[in-house]
């Protein structure tokens, strides 16, 4: 179990911010390394929150988590796990369906073993996600940490090429795994 701040997340920046290279390192680990040329910032919070946002320089982005993470650890560290996922190669807009199911897996997971609340996602979009990357020959992670090397991110990823790394993955979930996710 992850050891927690007595301090809320919204009261204690380097708390958020040991989560997050805690949360880094434990990515880096099942899918690939971050991005070299992007850094990654400190986490914020936000009414609006959880996303990403981007550097204008893109040169690296930050986690936008929640006003809700700010006033509850489980929630902070679900929602950082996710973003983590998107962190490692971040991009400006939607990404596919594939990198969500693996950074709604990722939350998951963490969340499932560093925290006495487990969280799952309630949102239809989320759990077809995760559905299909369960779906992958490998396993999440293993799956994941291919195509990662294979495409470079898992947002770059297309149908053709996931059959070629996995043979038996159905041409129609390959197509639905590299659809844009973007909630319509």
């Amino acid at each position: 179990m992850y050891i927690f701040d007595n301090v809320l997340p919204r009261d204690s920046k380097s708390a958020v911010w040991a989560l997050q290279i805690f949360l880094l390192a434990e990515a880096e680990k099942l899918v690939g390394v971050k991005a070299i040329d992007k850094e990654i910032f400190q986490p914020t919070f936000e009414k609006e929150g959880p996303f990403i946002r981007n550097r204008v320089q893109s040169d690296g982005a930050w986690a936008v988590l929640s006003d809700n993470a700010g006033g509850y650890w489980p929630t902070a560290l679900y929602e950082l796990a996710h973003e983590t996922i998107h962190l490692l190669n971040p991009i400006v807009g939607y990404t596919n369906y594939l990198e969500e199911g693996i950074a709604v897996a990722f939350s998951v997971d963490l969340s499932k073993n560093e925290t006495t609340h487990p969280m799952s996602p309630n949102d239809k979009y989320y759990q077809r996600a995760l559905k299909l990357v369960q779906l992958l020959p490998d396993g999440v992670y293993e799956s994941a940490r291919s195509i990662r090397n294979k495409f470079g991110s898992l947002g770059n990823a297309e149908p053709v090429g996931l059959k070629e790394l996995f043979p038996t993955l159905k041409t129609e979930i390959a197509e639905e795994l590299c659809t844009e996710f973007n909630f319509t």
